[in-house]
């Protein structure tokens, strides 16, 4: 009986102090810390380079400093996860916290993290591999694929495309060229 009053009066009281709550400006603050990604101080400006061609369908791709792979840079993981990078005797990982623990993300596809890899200004990680033509690569972007609450997603990479760069890392384009 004293259980059915107590449930009738949560019944009555909590839809009130939860309406007074969202009218007083209170808010719920997350379960657990939501990484958010850094803002970029870059900007992409998609234009056409009478020498590398458009970057009108490619993401912003230049890096923020150097084009490699710097030991504690933060990466972005999708997109409201933050990781970090970390050279290993084996070779680069990605660390991200998840199930309350710091975890390397395996990584698949057909190029792997390496000398050639970057971080673009925007946090992405990227992987290019030379072709036969100077200054003409084949990029890679590393994207998060499956994962739950308690394992976390793998690194994949997946091909953009051919990309141009001008020798100092400082210009791209999709290499269609017009005269």
């Amino acid at each position: 009986m004293i259980a059915a009053v107590a449930l009738a009066g949560a019944a009555i009281v909590v839809p009130f102090a939860l309406h007074g709550a969202h009218h007083s400006g209170a808010e719920a603050s997350p379960a657990a810390p939501v990484a958010q990604p850094s803002p970029a101080p870059a900007v992409h400006h998609a234009g056409t380079n009478s020498r590398l061609g458009s970057q009108a369908d490619l993401p912003p791709l230049l890096p923020s400093g150097r084009p490699t792979l710097q030991d504690g840079a933060q990466v972005r993981v999708g997109d409201i996860t933050e990781g970090t990078l970390r050279h290993t005797p084996g070779g680069w990982q990605v660390l991200v916290r998840w199930d309350g623990r710091l975890q390397p993300l395996p990584t698949q596809g057909p190029v792997a993290l390496g000398a050639t890899s970057w971080v673009s200004a925007s946090g992405a990680l990227y992987t290019r591999v030379p072709t036969d033509t100077p200054g003409r690569f084949r990029v890679f972007t590393w994207d998060p694929e499956g994962g739950t609450a308690y394992t976390p997603p793998a690194l994949v990479s997946s091909e953009l495309g051919q990309v141009c760069f001008d020798k100092t890392f400082t210009a791209f384009g999709d290499c269609r060229v017009t005269e």
